[in-house]
């Protein structure tokens, strides 16, 4: 893990939207085709800004879910409103730039837009190629497959967060 993470993030939309890219795509992928909506992504955001969060993240299972994960490490969701908010203009812009770029899909409906992933991989000159990159990554899989499982209120709850 890179000692400057929130920095990449918060200075490189574009890998931000590579991480959201990923959070939808397995999302998708264990929710039975549904997409996330904003408040999926700015949760995922303020997760995967936090390189604390993302390293234990990285070192859980796919299979374990949200509750075992804030059961197992608590601190995961220490401070996480403010992080939330703060991350929110990051996420937002990053989503702009994986809009923009064709990676993630924008779609309205009723209440909140949601970002279907575009394709099943990622264009290969914005493939994770770094070892330094792929914890983030790897993390972002496991939000989007913790995300799917479980309804929005839920995942709110657990999280602690409000909107």
């Amino acid at each position: 893990m890179r000692e400057d993470h929130e920095e990449l993030i918060l200075r490189n939309p574009a890998y931000l939207a590579c991480l959201l890219w990923s959070l939808a795509r397995s999302f998708a992928d264990k929710g039975d085709g549904r997409s996330p909506n904003l408040t999926h992504m700015v949760i995922g955001t303020s997760m995967l800004f936090h390189a604390a969060s993302v390293e234990k993240i990285y070192a859980m299972k796919m299979e374990s879910g949200l509750l075992k994960a804030l059961s197992d490490v608590p601190e995961l969701i220490a401070g996480v409103q403010p992080r939330l908010e703060a991350a929110l203009p990051a996420c937002m812009q990053a989503l702009q730039v994986g809009v923009a770029a064709r990676i993630i899909g924008r779609e309205g409906g009723e209440g909140l837009p949601i970002f279907p992933a575009l394709g099943t991989n990622l264009p290969k000159a914005l493939r994770d190629v770094q070892a330094d990159t792929g914890h983030g990554v790897a993390a972002a899989r496991r939000l989007g497959a913790w995300f799917a499982r479980e309804d929005l209120a839920t995942v709110r709850s657990r999280m602690g967060v409000r909107f």
